[in-house]
């Protein structure tokens, strides 16, 4: 696939007597952000579902993976989400962190069997677990069937507006208009700005301290800032689902490189039953895409009356030209532009 506007693309702890789920609390305020030198330069996602409701012999549960590195971030994990993670072949051991949208049966059921999982395959390192309000109690209940771990499990029910990060990966978040209390998110992978070496040595930087410049450190009286190029824009990613458009999601995804987006129904005829059960029509998750200004939207969450999404497409490409039908185990790859 042709690169976009400057952004390639390629497509297609020892043992405890018991488990305990950890809740982290938090007053609506972000994590603190350390001064960041870009190594990683791509990220990878994976659709490993794309139904709503339940799954079916053909279609998992919507969830989506996101590979960072050597950190994999998952967003929900509806019942039997670990089966279709062994075909996406990414792993399972090493997720990370969780982003759970909310907590409706489709979107965290399949907990236990995943954590029961990287627990067989020797993880030791803690989890993070994060959502809205009523996530802890939730997560705790579900972890009754796997009692025992051996390693922590951190949760962390989030403010709208609140951070969440992986070494440079940041994760916000905003309240989505559902039932219950929902949750979209937003992943930003920052860049560094170049190092320009002559104007480091035309300041008389010996070599030797260019990397301590490029760390953010002040060598004498030459600041980082004085051999740094122009701002360069990073990767980012919008997901959301189980919710109506809102203005509040189109400014928290706004200009991402990525939406994946809720498409629970394929007609516009269903516009009324969307509205109802707070979910977006295809058409809906177009207008939203076009009124962000996203790069890229890939469509997931399908009902499971909708048969063959595929046949819905012109609804959402007649407003946003730039926009995939989602469908499991797609893959996607998104790195830093060449410049």
């Amino acid at each position: 696939m042709k690169a976009k506007r400057g952004l390639r693309w390629a497509l297609d702890a020892p043992p405890q007597h018991g488990t305990t789920v950890r809740m982290i609390r938090t007053h609506g305020q972000p994590d603190a952000g350390a001064p960041h030198v870009s190594i990683i330069s791509m990220l990878d996602l994976a659709l490993v579902g794309t139904g709503g409701m339940m799954p079916l012999p053909t279609r998992w549960l919507s969830s989506v993976l996101v590979r960072y590195g050597p950190h994999l971030v998952l967003f929900d994990c509806g019942e039997g989400t670990q089966i279709s993670l062994r075909s996406v072949g990414w792993g399972i051991k090493n997720i990370d962190l969780l982003l759970i949208s909310h907590v409706h049966g489709d979107h965290i059921t399949g907990l236990p069997g995943l954590l029961l999982t990287q627990g067989n395959s020797g993880r030791s390192e803690p989890l993070q677990i994060v959502g809205p309000s009523g996530l802890g109690a939730v997560v705790a209940g579900l972890l009754a069937v796997a009692p025992y771990l051996p390693f922590a499990v951190n949760c962390r029910e989030l403010q709208p507006g609140d951070r969440v990060t992986i070494d440079e990966l940041s994760v916000t978040c905003e309240s989505a208009e559902h039932h219950v209390p929902c949750f979209a998110y937003r992943l930003d992978l920052p860049r560094s700005r170049r190092f320009l070496p002559e104007r480091a040595a035309a300041l008389g930087v010996s070599v030797e301290d260019w990397k301590r410049l490029q760390r953010g450190e002040q060598i004498n009286e030459v600041s980082p800032a004085d051999v740094l190029g122009p701002e360069r824009r990073g990767l980012s990613v919008g997901l959301v689902t189980d919710t109506r458009p809102t203005d509040a999601l189109a400014r928290l995804v706004a200009d991402v490189d990525l939406l994946v987006c809720e498409g629970t129904y394929g007609s516009d005829e269903d516009q009324p039953r969307a509205v109802e059960r707070k979910h977006m029509t295809f058409r809906e998750a177009a207008c939203l895409a076009r009124t962000a200004r996203v790069r890229r939207l890939v469509l997931t969450h399908f009902s499971p009356s909708v048969v063959d999404p595929e046949a819905y497409a012109r609804n959402a490409r007649e407003l946003f030209s730039d926009t995939i039908v989602g469908r499991d185990h797609l893959t996607l790859s998104m790195r830093f532009a060449e410049d």
